[in-house]
């Protein structure tokens, strides 16, 4: 800066630097990515690429039977993958697994999705 400016602002601009992050927010997992993380899927839908390994790995079970990944919701991996009991659930397009616990939880707050439908009347969700 020259030497006018500098006095004029009395050198509060060496102190006021600041760090801008541009970000997008996944509209499966709420969460803020970084635009690099984002992607375009056709119709103009976007997911984060945690959301879509999350998804593939979703359906490379229901296709094998064997679900060794985490959990949608808290991150959890059980200790024994053997024998393991995980919910599928399909939301916007995507499948996502959760354990048992989380999927608990999870149908409870989502009655719009499954209000009206037999698997809500047999939980007593209505």
């Amino acid at each position: 800066m020259d030497g006018l400016a500098d006095r004029h602002l009395g050198g509060r601009d060496r102190e006021m630097k600041q760090l801008i992050i541009i970000g997008e927010q996944c509209p499966y997992c709420s969460k803020f990515r970084s635009p690099r993380d984002i992607m375009n899927m056709p119709g103009g839908a976007k997911i984060c690429r945690t959301c879509e390994l999350r998804h593939l790995e979703a359906l490379a079970a229901l296709s094998t039977g064997k679900f060794t990944a985490e959990c949608s919701e808290c991150g959890s991996e059980p200790e024994a993958q053997q024998d393991r009991q995980m919910a599928v659930h399909f939301e916007d397009g995507i499948y996502r697994m959760m354990c048992l616990q989380c999927d608990a939880v999870y149908v409870r707050k989502r009655r719009d999705l499954y209000g009206g439908t037999q698997f809500a009347h047999e939980r007593k969700l209505n």
